[in-house]
């Protein structure tokens, strides 16, 4: 092949592959679209935190085939009861075994309580580093004027629920879906929404968090759904407590939830077992 024509091929690859850096390049300046209805295509696939050794190790599992709430370190109502907890075989037909079961029964709460009825995991010292958890959820719970907030997860990073960010059932553009809340500080809801995932009622749906002292991610069913930054203060990023079951508005008067496969992989070492404390105890920790 004459000298000329090589050096034409070699030109034209080189003009190809500047081309697809250029497109890349814009395409990665892109920035996600922020939490007001607008939405990025396709979700990312979920994204691990590694460890020093290259991954997280599992420090607390509920899995529930025990046939009771012996796996969660602590519980309590706040006010008066105003539904139950339970462990059950699974009623969905999924095949399951054992998931936790959370209902609300109140018909009249009373006046400013939110219904808290959930199993807690309770850190005798907080953990200091990045951390995953996931769990798994199946939901039956009224229309959003009815329910009003519903929080699926709660994870502090201060002891006595002092600051922390939640896992919630949010409505946006007529459908169902999960936010992130108290980000960046508590009280506020500002995330970035990756992608919008219709959340499905009555149906088993993966929840997880990958958590690390740039931010949360949130993912469901492992697609990448919303973003956010936290400000962790002076202590850092961690895990003091954790809790999850069914947690609502006192304007909610019924509701059913169910849990299975709860776990928490911490990405540092940390080898204090969970604080085994059985209580039923009336107002927050």
């Amino acid at each position: 092949m004459p000298i000329m024509k090589i050096t034409q091929y070699a030109l034209s690859g080189l003009v190809a592959v500047a081309a697809v850096l250029v497109i890349r390049n814009i395409v990665s300046s892109l920035p996600h679209a922020t939490h007001a209805g607008t939405v990025n295509p396709p979700a990312a696939e979920s994204k691990s935190i590694p460890s020093a050794d290259g991954k997280s190790a599992q420090y607390w599992q509920a899995r529930h085939e025990t046939g009771n709430l012996e796996e969660y370190s602590w519980w309590h109502f706040e006010g008066v009861p105003t539904g139950t907890l339970k462990v059950i075989p699974d009623p969905t037909g999924s095949g399951r075994g054992s998931v936790l079961r959370g209902e609300i029964t109140s018909a009249a709460p009373p006046g400013g309580d939110s219904h808290r009825i959930y199993p807690a995991l309770l850190l005798p010292e907080c953990y200091r580093g990045g951390y995953r958890s996931s769990f798994l959820v199946w939901a039956d719970l009224p229309s959003p004027a009815q329910r009003g907030w519903i929080s699926f997860a709660t994870y502090s990073h201060k002891k006595e629920w002092k600051d922390l960010f939640g896992v919630n059932l949010g409505f946006e553009q007529g459908e169902d879906r999960l936010v992130l809340f108290h980000v960046p500080v508590f009280s506020k809801g500002t995330f970035t929404r990756i992608s919008s995932i219709r959340f499905p009622m009555r149906q088993w749906v993966k929840v997880e968090v990958t958590v690390d002292d740039s931010g949360i991610m949130l993912l469901q069913d492992d697609r990448l759904i919303a973003e956010a930054k936290k400000e962790w203060g002076a202590e850092g990023v961690g895990l003091c407590e954790a809790h999850w079951g069914l947690y609502g508005q006192d304007k909610n008067r019924s509701g059913l939830l169910l849990n299975d496969d709860i776990t928490v992989n911490l990405d540092n070492r940390f080898d204090k077992p969970p604080r085994m404390v059985r209580v039923q105890t009336k107002g927050k920790p």
